[in-house]
């Protein structure tokens, strides 16, 4: 969940911001003029500056002039830019920022969207649509463990949940998202005798590597994490919303998006309807696997998806 995890700033962000300078679209000079400037933030790690590239190359081929500033910072630090208008569009996770905003995060995203929406109004903020797409806590299996047990859902897993080892976190006991969780939606106790846990830190090389090479049967992953494609995992439903939903959205200024119009506000929510768990983890494979160059993927991805 994009809450706890922050990847170190990387090649391929630093090749979105090296890419920057010479990215543009194909607008007149006129076009742009009567447009707003969108400056576009993201924070420290691949995936928010891969779509906030995505929205600025969608953007500038309507005509907007794009000013990127990715790997601004924290949170904290992206959400009083765009108070202060130093930002006006961010790519978000709905449940990450609202926890920060101290607002209600659940593992339901339209509730979840609501109460980000209600607390980002009075600061003169809003969220467009958010996307399928969604990075949050998650727990895999191999293809062949989920062929063996019919596995689909966590249901499916609580079913047999002895039979397998789990990869959790060290204070899975202690934490609310992880054990807790687990036993309250799914019967799950971590804490059972018979229940088998190696402690491994969630969302991580490590987890992906134990799941891989068979230590583990069943590892919590991020769910847009690019080690779900390179092994070929299969990613559990959590079919009773267990975890916080982080599904990501444009999250702007109502300044820009008055000046902006429909044209932004269609064009954001186009890119939002494409952007899949799936479309982000194989993008997260392309990036931060493949060290493919940023601006190239997110190029492609536009293309394939006739948003450009």
């Amino acid at each position: 969940m994009r809450r706890f995890r922050m990847l170190a700033l990387g090649a391929s962000v630093l090749a979105l911001v090296l890419s920057a300078c010479s990215t543009g679209g194909g607008s007149s000079s006129s076009a742009s003029a009567s447009k707003p400037k969108v400056i576009i933030g993201s924070a420290n790690f691949y995936e928010s500056a891969l779509v906030g590239e995505i929205y600025a190359q969608a953007l500038e081929a309507k005509g907007f002039t794009v000013d990127r500033k990715f790997n601004f910072g924290t949170r904290a630090l992206t959400n009083a830019a765009l108070k202060s208008g130093q930002l006006n569009l961010m790519p978000e996770y709905i449940g990450s920022d609202a926890s920060t905003l101290k607002a209600t995060a659940t593992g339901d995203p339209q509730a979840t969207f609501a109460a980000l929406k209600a607390v980002l109004d009075p600061l003169g903020l809003t969220a467009l649509n958010f996307a399928p797409g969604a990075d949050q806590n998650g727990f895999a299996v191999r293809k062949e463990t989920a062929d063996q047990f019919s596995l689909k859902t966590l249901s499916d897993a609580a079913k047999v949940a002895n039979q397998l080892k789990w990869g959790l976190p060290p204070e899975c006991s202690t934490n609310a998202s992880c054990g807790k969780a687990l036993k309250d939606a799914y019967g799950i106790d971590i804490m059972a005798s018979g229940f088998q846990w190696v402690k491994l830190a969630p969302c991580s090389a490590a987890m992906a590597t134990a799941l891989n090479s068979k230590k583990v049967d069943v590892g919590e992953l991020c769910t847009t994490q690019p080690d779900i494609a390179r092994f070929n995992f299969a990613l559990l439903q959590d079919d009773k919303q267990s975890q916080g939903a982080d599904n990501m959205v444009p999250v702007l200024r109502k300044d820009l998006l008055a000046a902006g119009g429909s044209t932004l506000s269609d064009t954001l929510n186009a890119i939002s309807a494409k952007l899949t768990t799936d479309a982000l983890t194989q993008m997260g494979v392309k990036v931060d696997v493949n060290k493919d160059n940023p601006a190239t993927v997110a190029k492609q991805f536009l293309q394939d998806n006739g948003l450009i």
